[in-house]
């Protein structure tokens, strides 16, 4: 498996960031289109709003997750992700540690997080990713803001020979300030885009050198 084929699983993870907000609420279907479903809500112990979106592509699942583990061409497709490092991982247990640059668009202040992975596959064959922001590893930029609230979690689950069910939820704080209609449209749009993103991609012609690691097989 090649260095860097941890780095788009957590990069895939980030989809969406987040301000504080008020009490808890139910989760609330913001957005449904092109068979993609986008849910935003809170808990009691999170004042920061959360999301969680789902679809199914017409693909197979190994196909699905190799997209996301072909990290060299996650810059063709993966929006605000400019830089990515591999800090550490063990692929047999499917553990990874990485660095990752959000390229935000002027005036605001790129942002950047350190992010613990791990990866899993399940007796019924479902493949989970859970990711969290970690302090340490890595110095701070002065040119960036460092994110230390985010999770991120990725299930993908095998419907049929090429059909696939993905969904994806967490939360992020985006530190500093950043304008209400910047936030407001990643909360809905940022899940939405990156599931179309991965349709298209998913409907390309298949690389056949992607491989995945022998925990999630």
């Amino acid at each position: 498996m090649n260095n860097k084929s941890w780095i788009l699983v957590c990069t895939l993870g980030f989809n969406s960031l987040m301000v504080h907000a008020a009490p808890a609420t139910d989760a609330k279907l913001s957005l449904e289109k092109n068979n993609i479903k986008v849910w935003t809500y809170q808990t009691e112990n999170n004042p920061i709003i959360q999301y969680k979106a789902e679809t199914t592509f017409d693909a197979p699942l190994d196909q699905a997750v190799g997209l996301i583990l072909n990290v060299e061409h996650a810059p063709k497709w993966v929006p605000y992700v400019s830089e990515t490092k591999v800090l550490s991982r063990d692929d047999k247990k499917g553990e990874f540690i990485l660095y990752m640059v959000l390229d935000f668009p002027f005036p605001l202040k790129d942002r950047d997080v350190v992010i613990k992975g791990k990866m899993s596959k399940a007796n019924n064959g479902i493949i989970s990713i859970k990711n969290n922001a970690i302090t340490g590893y890595y110095p701070a930029q002065k040119e960036r803001l460092r994110l230390n609230k985010y999770e991120g979690d990725w299930t993908f689950q095998k419907l049929g020979t090429n059909k696939v069910k993905v969904t994806t939820s967490g939360y992020a704080d985006p530190a500093g300030s950043i304008p209400l209609s910047f936030v407001n449209m990643f909360v809905q749009q940022q899940p939405y885009q990156m599931l179309m993103k991965m349709k298209m991609e998913l409907q390309k012609p298949v690389n056949s050198s992607m491989k995945l690691p022998e925990i999630l097989k």
